[in-house]
């Protein structure tokens, strides 16, 4: 992913699937942020919910599989909600990129409580 590369810091990128409230993931600054998610088997995606810090977001998200091949776009809230995406994936796909669009903060920063795939 883009964003601090510290895996285990204060801000790593496990704090987004960790399920507690407490922690996130915080990117370093700039264009082209995004996340990609290596599943341990294909699954067809039904369903992305994620949850920003309001002011620190993406106002456009873009689901990719494995080669690139768009999935789709959803266009979250800058909230510090959780937000549910429907998404319809007609193939199982076992890498995802999740690139990150339109960001609220001026210097390209985002923060990422949580992310969840879901799919069967």
């Amino acid at each position: 992913s883009s964003g601090i590369n510290a895996e285990y810091g204060e801000n790593g990128r496990k704090f987004m699937f960790d399920g507690c409230p407490d922690t996130a993931w915080s990117s370093d600054g700039g264009k082209g942020q995004h996340v990609t998610v290596q599943l341990e088997r294909p699954a067809v995606i039904t369903r992305v919910r994620i949850q920003f810090q309001g002011g620190f977001s993406a106002r456009q998200c873009i689901l990719t599989s494995d080669g690139d091949r768009p999935l789709a776009e959803f266009f979250p809230a800058d909230s510090n909600v959780v937000q549910e995406f429907l998404v319809t994936v007609e193939t199982p796909c076992q890498t995802l990129t999740l690139s990150f669009g339109q960001l609220a903060d001026f210097y390209g920063r985002l923060i990422v409580y949580s992310l969840e795939l879901f799919g069967e």
